[in-house]
């Protein structure tokens, strides 16, 4: 028996996996995280049934069915040893209907235990933005510090972290573009939703002081308020340190990236270290590029963070162990 879920519902159950039948180009631009692509129309098909039914909702029906039937054969083959009948799984398409529909009534011939979002990929969209527009419940601990002083490295020892930089795909400054094409909009929506739901029930979250905007993704109003108005730790390391840090992490910087971004930052930049970073980085003297970067771009163009306690970066064991103490004592 086919179930169809409203979105909350949806959300709670244990499926073995949740399968978007919506186009690949549909489900590219952004999908539930962690969904299965099993289009039952291609980019093509879609389109050409979305251009007929304007002219003939009929013909466009006929010939819909006749291309889902067609895919959804080729599924049923490549799915056989991925999925089961003794567990659930979820389907939905843009909203709830024919695409949905289709593949759920054949599954559910056969004997699988099928259920259907209510509204589809839209009524999630609507969710997700209603609860990243609500201050969030979570208790904050924010990592502030100077550029390089390991902030992200901190927040990879910690399981209840909020990594905002992971889910946009950038390092969040001039330079921060050195990992490619960042999610859509929706996609980092979507991915920031996941992890704050997963993180409700955590005894306190860390995240890093990010600015508004990471890149060109903008972060929810709400939430940047929330770990922003939180306790602050300040990280503290010495400038070397610092400088092996963005060396183990822009190393094999491009030159033409490097060109771009050293143009962006000319405005903010004294004339002469401007261009000493630029003849150092051709010299192959990446070391001292970084050090003039970090000492005359960076320490002095971003704010300095106003904090409640500070930690001087020695190893990511101590600091793990002072932050876990901080939060002990600050939510105790």
């Amino acid at each position: 028996m086919i179930k169809t879920l409203p979105i909350e519902t949806f959300l709670q159950m244990d499926f073995s996996h949740v399968f978007d039948v919506r186009s690949p180009r549909e489900f590219a631009e952004s999908h539930i995280p962690n969904a299965l692509n099993c289009a039952v129309l291609n980019n093509e098909e879609f389109e050409e049934i979305g251009t007929l039914y304007k002219q003939n909702h009929f013909l466009a029906k006929v010939l819909g069915a006749s291309f889902i039937t067609k895919n959804i054969s080729q599924h049923l083959l490549n799915l056989k040893d991925l999925i089961s009948p003794k567990k659930p799984f979820g389907i939905h398409c843009a909203r709830g209907g024919m695409r949905s529909n289709a593949f759920a009534v054949v599954l559910d011939k056969i004997g699988y235990q099928v259920a259907i979002l209510d509204g589809g990929y839209k009524s999630y969209r609507k969710y997700i933005l209603d609860y990243l527009q609500i201050p969030p419940k979570h208790r904050f601990i924010t990592l502030v510090g100077q550029t390089g002083s390991g902030k992200s490295e901190i927040l990879q020892t910690f399981e209840n972290a909020l990594n905002l930089e992971e889910m946009a795909n950038h390092c969040g400054s001039n330079f921060g573009g050195i990992y490619g094409e960042q999610p859509s909009v929706k996609m980092f929506q979507n991915l920031l939703f996941a992890r704050l739901k997963s993180l409700e029930n955590a005894p306190f979250v860390l995240v890093e002081g990010e600015g508004k905007k990471i890149g060109k993704l903008i972060l929810p109003s709400q939430l940047y308020q929330a770990y922003q108005n939180a306790p602050k730790i300040l990280i503290v390391a010495p400038l070397q340190q610092r400088t092996q840090r963005i060396l183990q992490q822009y190393g094999k910087i491009a030159p033409e990236f490097f060109e771009i971004s050293m143009q962006k930052i000319a405005p903010f930049m004294q004339k002469k270290f401007w261009k000493e970073a630029k003849d150092s980085f051709y010299r192959g003297n990446l070391s001292h590029t970084v050090e003039i970067l970090l000492v005359q771009y960076y320490d002095k163009v971003y704010k300095k963070e106003s904090f409640c306690h500070s930690i001087v970066y020695h190893s990511k064991e101590q600091v793990r162990e002072e932050i876990l103490e901080f939060a002990k004592n600050f939510y105790q």
